[in-house]
């Protein structure tokens, strides 16, 4: 009983508090289909998204999956293996205006940096640039939820180390263009 008492205090108190704060932090989905200078399939991910008191930014950290990524050694042979990355991305909205109600949209201009390897262990890449964002957003329970779609370009400057450097190139210039729904708390 205690416990139950417990929780619902702690409910009761988050939910009174989520006006005085503007603490945001929730769960995201995202697919990265590229334009890259040879065929890439997407990335698939899940990232948390966070936005801080003291600074005007909204933030994600996302774990990407492409597979089945391919590419060819320096001897012409092709390797199918998987690529798995971290990405950090950093957004200043310009606008969030209201469009009805609880629904708004949303623009603004950030910057990247994604780092990704090959399941094989041969291929390390490092990317990073700047991303253009637009969406809408949707607050439920006196501001406590927000629910939100977004969608980015994001054109990069990608190095590749290893055997995929070798053989196409250490630079290349892939355009993300990220699709993201999620949800965050605000406490």
């Amino acid at each position: 009983m205690k416990k139950k008492l417990t929780a619902l205090f702690a409910a009761a108190l988050l939910s009174a508090s989520a006006g005085v704060f503007a603490t945001g932090i929730g769960p995201q989905l995202n697919f990265d289909p590229v334009a890259a200078p040879r065929f890439t399939p997407p990335a698939w991910g899940l990232a948390c998204s966070a936005k801080f008191d003291d600074i005007p930014l909204y933030f994600a950290g996302t774990f990407n999956i492409i597979a089945p990524y391919t590419y060819v050694k320096s001897d012409g042979t092709p390797v199918a293996t998987a690529r798995l990355g971290l990405q950090l991305t950093a957004d200043y909205w310009f606008m969030n205006p209201e469009i009805i109600g609880l629904w708004h949209w949303f623009w603004g201009l950030g910057g990247a940096v994604r780092t990704d390897f090959s399941v094989d262990g041969k291929n390390f890449y490092f990317s990073t640039g700047p991303r253009a964002v637009a969406g809408m957003n949707w607050f439920f329970a006196d501001g406590f939820l927000e629910l939100y779609v977004q969608q980015a370009i994001q054109p990069e400057l990608q190095f590749a180390f290893g055997e995929d450097g070798k053989a196409s190139g250490l630079f290349g210039v892939p355009v993300y263009f990220p699709s993201s729904v999620g949800l965050r708390f605000w406490f």
